[in-house]
């Protein structure tokens, strides 16, 4: 039977998304921003959780919910109880707030090997990661490790992080990332500036031709300077967008 082009798109979709169905009813499908970790495949732990596939996307809270670790303890262990929302925060952040000191990086790995010792799982940590003395004495204090082990951990991965403005790092970072993410977003709003419409590839020239007048300092927000002349932002919106647009 020869089968027609209408047939032949119908079979396939019914091919692709049928089995995606299938392994969905399964349990075996997850979507990649799935917050589920890889579970070990033999051995003692079979089935369970492996902290060794968590990933510096998962936030304080998707670790507490997929390993049963309290939230506020991970966020006090590593430094971050005065912080707002910190079981919100995502753990790739460790790197920039902390980063290496004496030798020792704080990172996503230190959250595998912590999450490990708490719950006595297996785990083979990166050469050179660290781990905050707090979290080492938190261990301690839940008895997931004895007062040898704490001396031994302290020896090998200790890092002394007092004193560092956690809450300052954080918003920092943020407001680098805001920054970065409307740069990269050629779109004109009311807190555009002068400097952004040529950064989007507009010349001053350019500009002066479509607002009919000298543009304001460079650094100054399309809305405040529109305000200042008497004439409205939306007047030339359109026009200054179309512009870049085309230069996109």
């Amino acid at each position: 039977m020869k089968l027609r082009s209408p047939q032949i798109a119908i079979l396939s979709f019914l091919f692709v998304f049928g089995g995606i169905l299938i392994s969905m009813l399964a349990g075996a499908w997850q979507s990649e921003s799935s917050k589920i970790p890889a579970a070990y495949t033999s051995g003692e732990f079979e089935g369970e959780y492996n902290p060794a596939d968590i990933r510096g996307s998962y936030t304080f809270s998707d670790i507490a919910e997929a390993f049963g670790v309290p939230a506020d303890m991970l966020v006090e262990a590593f430094g971050f109880k005065e912080r707002e929302n910190a079981e919100e925060l995502q753990i790739k952040l460790f790197e920039d707030v902390y980063g290496i000191i004496d030798g020792k990086e704080i990172g996503t790995d230190s959250m595998r090997l912590f999450v490990a010792l708490y719950l006595e799982r297996p785990y083979t940590p990166e050469e050179g990661t660290g781990l905050p003395a707090r979290a080492i004495e938190i261990l301690r204090e839940k008895n997931k490790i004895d007062q040898e082990r704490a001396a031994t951990l302290t020896d090998k991965y200790s890092v002394a992080i007092t004193g560092i403005a956690v809450d300052e790092a954080v918003e920092s970072l943020e407001a680098t990332e805001s920054a970065e993410e409307y740069a990269e977003d050629p779109t004109i709003k009311g807190k555009t500036t002068f400097r952004d419409l040529m950064d989007w590839g507009l010349t001053k020239a350019e500009i002066e031709e479509i607002i009919e007048m000298p543009i304001g300092p460079p650094t100054q927000a399309l809305r405040d300077f529109f305000l200042e002349q008497g004439v409205e932002f939306s007047e030339y919106k359109e026009e200054l967008q179309s512009r870049i647009d085309e230069n996109q």
